[in-house]
Parts: structure tokens; C-alpha cells; sequence
């Protein structure tokens, strides 16, 4: 069994369109950005490395640290065994230095993606809202892998007793949720494949994707798998915040 905490690092009003496939011209929603905590007795695993300070200063926003958030809960950055990444986005994936013993877990078809042909196309690798940055740090990625600290995964995939993935894509090529199973039953962190708890009531699929159809197709599927009411999380609206319980300054337990 794990506990589930949300630490959110900041926040930004964003274009609802983005958030909202077609939907709310004109007018904006608040994007807040998390990353999560697992732990357990034996081991503290994180669902993204959150936003670093250098991602946010590209993004012109601000924050505390991730060596603070975590501080919030009585875990350092050295403690952490794992690191299952939902995406290489740069709010999920950044300057994993921090995290010196950690285990990666990815899909391969994600790190195929953006080593692939997408890096000659400037709109996707490289968008305006980062100002000539780069969308992955394929760099530190790479560093990790000859350092023999990742470990791919090829579609849905148990990684210890209680935690699970399931392959979602939609919103990058290898995007996936993370199944954890607690004192409440089961939780899925949906992270990018559902910004926000509309999303999922509602079926409005994401407004930033790669494959449509593919979000449709697997929002379906985890629809068929009948997750409790409320187990549903969303990666970036700011309700979270306030439908659990608050433990630290922008730290909410989940489960």
C-alpha cells in the first residue's frame, strides 16, 4: 500500500483551448503544475521529477524548489528509489541531477519520438512559449541511460506490487498513467492525459495531443476499467488542491 501526496510547484493562467479541445476562445484556465510523491514504508518513488527552477525561468514563472516540496514531507532527494516519468515534457521531465539514486521508468515510444524526425520540426521541438528552449532535455535523458539508470517499458507494465502504468498516448506518443494502489483502493494519476477533472466528467479530450483519436480510444478503455468514483486524478487543475486533504504549504495526501 502507498500514500499519494500532490505537491504543486506553480501555476499559470493558460488559453482554454489548450486545456479544452475547441472549447472556451477568449478565455483562460489556471494550469498548476505537480508532481507526486508515492511512499511507502520501504520506498519513496515520484510520478514526474517536477518543474525544475531553470524550466520555470524559460516559462517565466516562479516557485519553490523540489528539494523544498519534498522537504514539506520529510523526503530528500537522495531518498528517492524510483522515478516513473509520464512524459519528457519539460514540467515533468527536468535536470534529473537532483535525484542521484533513482530508477527511471519510461515507454520506449516516448524516447523514440523525440529523438526521432520531430527534432527538425521547430513548432513541436522547440515552441514559442519556451522561447527557443528545447521541449525535452533529451541530453539529461540520454546521460541517464548510459549511466544504465532507465528502464523502458513497451505499453501497460507492472513496476512493483501496487504500481502499475497504462499506456495512454494522446497527448505525447508514449504518455502514460500511473495505477497506485492504497488504503482507499486504487488511484490512476492521469497527468497529461487529463489536465483537469472536466476532461474526465465531461470527455473533453486535452487540447495539446498528438494522436486524438488514441486519447479517445484509451479514455474509453480506462472508462471500462471502472476505477472508484472521485480515483481519477487530473495532472494540472488546480482542484486538487482543495478535494484533498492539505498535510504542507501546497502539499495535499491524496490517499
Amino acid at each position: 500500500m502507498y500514500e499519494i501526496y500532490a505537491m504543486k510547484i506553480t501555476e499559470r493562467p493558460t488559453d482554454a483551448p489548450k486545456v479544452f479541445y475547441n472549447k472556451g476562445y477568449g478565455t483562460k484556465v489556471m494550469t498548476v503544475f505537480y508532481f507526486w510523491l508515492l511512499k511507502s514504508k520501504d520506498q519513496n518513488i515520484l510520478v514526474d521529477t517536477g518543474i525544475s527552477p531553470e524550466e520555470m525561468e524559460c516559462r517565466k514563472l516562479s516557485g519553490p524548489t523540489r528539494e523544498e516540496m519534498l522537504g514539506r514531507v520529510n523526503v530528500n532527494p537522495k531518498d528517492i528509489d524510483t522515478i516513473i516519468l509520464s512524459h519528457l515534457h519539460g514540467d515533468h521531465f527536468a535536470n534529473p541531477e537532483i535525484y542521484p539514486k533513482a530508477t527511471f521508468y519510461i515507454q520506449r515510444k516516448e524516447v523514440e519520438f523525440w529523438a526521432g524526425e520531430v527534432q527538425g520540426f521547430a513548432a513541436i521541438s522547440k515552441p514559442e512559449f519556451l522561447f527557443g528552449k528545447s521541449s525535452v532535455q533529451l541530453e539529461a535523458f540520454e546521460k541517464l541511460n548510459l549511466d544504465e539508470r532507465v528502464r523502458f517499458l513497451d505499453g501497460d507494465s507492472d513496476i512493483f506490487p501496487g504500481i502499475s502504468t497504462i499506456f495512454t498516448g494522446g497527448h505525447s506518443p508514449g504518455h502514460q498513467a500511473i495505477k497506485v494502489q492504497t488504503g482507499k483502493g486504487p488511484f490512476l494519476l492521469c497527468v497529461d492525459f487529463a489536465d483537469t477533472f472536466r476532461n474526465i466528467d465531461e470527455r473533453i479530450p486535452v487540447g495539446s495531443y498528438t494522436n486524438l483519436v488514441e486519447w479517445m480510444a484509451s479514455l474509453s478503455r480506462i472508462e471500462r476499467m471502472r476505477f472508484p468514483v472521485g480515483s481519477l486524478i487530473p495532472g494540472h487543475d488546480e482542484l486538487v488542491m482543495t478535494r484533498f486533504p492539505k498535510v504542507a504549504e501546497n502539499v495535499v495526501k491524496i490517499a
